[in-house]
């Protein structure tokens, strides 16, 4: 049976400008290249581009991974842009362009039959978010979020109708601060599933009445960019399937693990 994935959100230009190299990225379409790299699953994506030379590469770079460019509205202006560094391996974010995608508001009618998808995932950069309600009354969809690290940003208000919520956690560790009391008050806001990624500390996943652990794999690291949109990838696909929570995070890592032995998240120049 073909499962049907909906990506709804960011795209951007990676540009690692000590490198001199550039790839395509962003959460929401690094995550349905990822998933469209599994068998027995269609994705589709829903973005915007820029009318420059970077929206013309970003629709090529899409193309290239077989995947369809008709839902990718082109608006006059520049694409957004990412500035990396990379730092003993962890990719170090310089600077971010917005472009065309700052104040976009995608309408409902731009979701391409949103009651024919098993899953239809947003995030916390891009746009749609406002529809989620609305797609949890109408649909029969199983709907995710990725927040990134944003913990107590008020875009969190839509967990309520998600039933997988994605945080970044490892700055907690960096801080002191422990990962499972915040993935335990996060759980609060939603009846849905809670899951905090860690980098190299593993991943935390929590459904209300156990915490299951995972724990990344060995890697000679090239680069942690698109790292977290693989696990989610990864462990949303092993979800749909009908895996467990315990191999749903096992098959995350592993997909994260991979995503580390190379430079940028996909796509660009070898």
């Amino acid at each position: 049976m073909i499962l049907r994935v909906l990506s709804v959100g960011d795209n951007c230009i990676d540009d690692y400008v000590e490198l001199g190299k550039k790839y395509p990225g962003g959460n929401a379409l690094n995550f349905a290249v990822y998933v469209s790299r599994y068998s027995d699953i269609d994705v589709d994506y829903v973005g915007i581009v820029g009318t420059d030379d970077n929206g013309r590469y970003m629709l090529e770079q899409i193309k290239e991974q077989n995947m369809e460019t008709r839902n990718v509205m082109v608006k006059d202006g520049i694409t957004a842009v990412t500035k990396i560094l990379i730092r003993d391996g962890d990719r170090v974010f310089d600077d971010y362009i917005e472009g065309v995608q700052e104040n976009t508001v995608l309408p409902y009618e731009k979701i391409p039959k949103p009651q024919t998808y098993d899953l239809i995932h947003f995030t916390v950069w891009g746009f749609g978010r406002e529809h989620v309600q609305k797609l949890k009354e109408n649909t029969n969809a199983i709907i995710s979020c990725d927040f990134s690290g944003q913990l107590n940003d008020p875009r969190t208000e839509i967990m309520p109708y998600l039933d997988l919520s994605f945080f970044s956690g490892s700055h907690l560790i960096e801080k002191g601060e422990s990962p499972e009391k915040a993935l335990r008050e996060l759980k609060e806001k939603t009846p849905g599933i809670v899951v905090m990624t860690m980098g190299q500390h593993g991943s935390m996943v929590y459904d209300g009445e156990n915490i299951y652990r995972g724990e990344a794999m060995p890697v000679e690291v090239v680069d942690t960019l698109g790292a977290g949109d693989s696990y989610i990838a990864g462990f949303l696909v092993s979800y749909l399937k009908g895996d467990t929570l315990q191999e749903s995070i096992k098959k995350g890592h592993i997909a994260a693990r991979e995503i580390c032995k190379r430079l940028g998240g996909w796509g660009g120049d070898p």
